[in-house]
Formats: structure tokens, C-alpha cells, sequence
């Protein structure tokens, strides 16, 4: 009993210096920012396989491990974008602990931070990635960068390009407040079971609109992402896949919305190269989904907690 009692002590300190060697460790993570050297970023995380991918301009710039919150404190999965970013933060919770090149993604207090990998989730809620990892993706997003968190397992498959078209429909009610937010990176996101449209600048929403959709409104199940790549001939536009492409699902789509020709109107002159579209079989509402588990955040404010 003495030897299992000294082993496993033995292993107890042994497990965070191997975490940080993890965590240093170049094999955990490829970075290939050559491949697109400008545009919007997409961060996506895959929980059930302790991954993340980083995308710009559609295309799949780097991937590293990641360690995710362990039983008790499981990160939460949703459609997030960048709240804040502290390259030198210090919890306030736990013990004045170094978290670096940290990006908030709710108020409460979850962030992509280096940290460690001991190659399973132990984490109290946060997406640890590698050190230097951390660095080049501090580099390259902005308040707003959109990450998306799902159970999903990352792409297994490459996508089709995929046409959507944005036609005009029935008059309907909508929101457009461009001036909550009048620049930087936009995201759209599609709720199926409210069949709504979400505008998303910097985090903030812009607008919303009721939206009927074609394909989408017939697959409810998962969390689809898609990055816009520019328009065609015949008006509609081009899309590409990232993250979680099931076999099934890597053939083309034809997709359509149809909106209030005056939403339709104000929405496609904000699209550009890099756009994201989440879809997501939750309900939305002003902060989270009607389910705990997954949420939307639509960047109010909370009060703060380190």
C-alpha cells in the first residue's frame, strides 16, 4: 500500500511538469499562416477530441491540442466571439494564476489562454493551448473573432464550395442598429427553430430578421460553419465549409434565405470575403440558448468575474 500511496504522489507532481512540457512542445500544434495571409479568423473547438482549428479567409492556418474543462467545470459549447484580450492576465479567482495571451470569451469568465495539456480536459472551464500557440493567435484576432465550441468532432472530410442565396420574401419585422457597432469583423448566425437570422459585428449584434431557409431547416441536427468567398454570375454566393464536414455532408449544397427584401438589402452589402455563418439547431436568445449547454453569446455585458 506504502508503494501505491508513494506512486501515486509520485505521479500527482509529475503531471503538471509534464502538462507544461506538453504545452511547450511544437509537436502539439501546426501554424501555417503562408496559406492565408489575410482576412476574418475562425477559431473552432472540438471538444470530444481535445481540438482546435484556426482558419482565415476560409482556409485552415493551424490546429493544436487543447485541454477543456474537467468534470465539474465543463466548458461550455456555443457560438462565442472575442470579448477581450490580456496577453499578461492574472486570475483573480485562482490564486493570482498566470494565464497568458488570454481571449475572453464569456463575462463569467472563460478564455482561450496557454496552459496546460496533459492530453485530457482539466482545466476549470477554459481552452488551454499551447504556449506558443497562444502567441500567434493572440496575433492574429480582434474583438469579435468568432469561436465556435461544439461536441462535434473536428473536419474529417474537405468540403464543396457551397452556393447560398440571400433572395428577398414576405415583409416581415426586423432590427438593423449599425451604429451599436460600425466597424470591424462580421458573423451571421442562423438559428433553425427560431428560423432567424443573426447580424454580429465585433460581438455585437446589428441586426436580426426572420428567415426561411431551404436545406438547413431540414437537417436540424449539429452546428454547421461556413466562410464566404465571394459572389457568382448569377447572384448568388460561395461558401466553404470548416469544421465538423460529416461524410455525408461534404457534397454541395444549394442553399437559400429568404428575408425581407429591405433585411436582404442591408445584409448583403455588409458581406465580404471572410464572413462567417454559424448555424445552429439552438434557440437564441440576448445571452445564451433556451439549453444550458450551449450558448450564443450576443455580447452584453455582464458583470465581470476573473
Amino acid at each position: 500500500m506504502a508503494i501505491f500511496r508513494n506512486l501515486t504522489i509520485a505521479a500527482a507532481l509529475l503531471l503538471p511538469a509534464l502538462a507544461e512540457d506538453r504545452q511547450r512542445n511544437p509537436d502539439s500544434y501546426t501554424w501555417n499562416p503562408e496559406l492565408s495571409k489575410e482576412g476574418p479568423v475562425l477559431v473552432t473547438v472540438s471538444l470530444q477530441k481535445q481540438v482546435a482549428a484556426v482558419y482565415r479567409n476560409g482556409v485552415r492556418i493551424g490546429s493544436c491540442e487543447v485541454s477543456s474543462g474537467k468534470p465539474g467545470h465543463e466548458t461550455p459549447t456555443g457560438v462565442f466571439h472575442i470579448l477581450n484580450k490580456d496577453a499578461n492576465h492574472h486570475s483573480k479567482t485562482y490564486g493570482n494564476a498566470p494565464m497568458p495571451y488570454s481571449e475572453r470569451l464569456t463575462w463569467d469568465g472563460v478564455a482561450l489562454h496557454a496552459g496546460g495539456l496533459p492530453g485530457f480536459p482539466s482545466s476549470h472551464g477554459c481552452i488551454h493551448i499551447p504556449y506558443e500557440f497562444s502567441k500567434q493567435l493572440f496575433g492574429i484576432t480582434h474583438t469579435g473573432t468568432t469561436v465556435l465550441v461544439t461536441n462535434d468532432s473536428p473536419d474529417v472530410h474537405v468540403s464543396n464550395e457551397h452556393s447560398m442565396a440571400f433572395q428577398g420574401g414576405e415583409s416581415s419585422d426586423f432590427s438593423w442598429t449599425p451604429e451599436a457597432s460600425p466597424s470591424g469583423p462580421v458573423s451571421l448566425i442562423y438559428s433553425k427553430p427560431d428560423q432567424k437570422l443573426f447580424v454580429v459585428r465585433n460581438g455585437i449584434t446589428i441586426g436580426e430578421g426572420k428567415a426561411d431557409s431551404g436545406w438547413f431547416s431540414k437537417r436540424p441536427k449539429g452546428t454547421q460553419a461556413f466562410v464566404f468567398s465571394g459572389w457568382k454570375s448569377d447572384g448568388s454566393s460561395s461558401w466553404t465549409q470548416v469544421g465538423g464536414v460529416k461524410k455525408d455532408h461534404a457534397k454541395a449544397l444549394d442553399e437559400w434565405f429568404k428575408l425581407d427584401p429591405r433585411f436582404q438589402h442591408l445584409l448583403m452589402g455588409l458581406l465580404q470575403p471572410g464572413t462567417n455563418l454559424v448555424v445552429t439547431a439552438e434557440s437564441v436568445t440576448q445571452q445564451t440558448s433556451s439549453k444550458p449547454g450551449f450558448r450564443v453569446l450576443q455580447g452584453v455585458k455582464e458583470e465581470q468575474v476573473e
